[in-house]
């Protein structure tokens, strides 16, 4: 599965558009009783590690529709107090 934040792949063409695809992770929380160094560390790692949950997700779900590949992939970052989201979008296409 190829998947890029850019509108279409070199060496490659777009033969069929399947859709608008998405992954999202929601309710992760951070420790407010921690040192700020560690909170720094941590808030850093929930999020690598979120937006790498949610282009898991964008991805299986291309899969699920018989798409070869993502282009134009984004991510959006939401934060609301100690919890945030993350949500990925991309479309989902076959390419050759």
């Amino acid at each position: 599965m190829i998947a890029t934040t850019t509108p279409e792949i070199v060496g490659k063409t777009i033969i069929e558009y399947k859709g608008i695809v998405f992954g999202e992770v929601l309710g992760r929380a951070t420790n407010m009783g921690w040192t700020k160094a560690s909170i720094i560390n941590e808030f850093e790692n929930v999020m690598v590690n979120s937006k790498n949950e949610a282009l898991n997700k964008l991805i299986n779900r291309a899969m699920q529709i018989g798409a070869n590949a993502v282009v134009g992939i984004s991510f959006d970052f939401n934060y609301a107090g100690a919890s945030m989201s993350i949500s990925a979008t991309g479309t989902a296409v076959v390419v050759s």
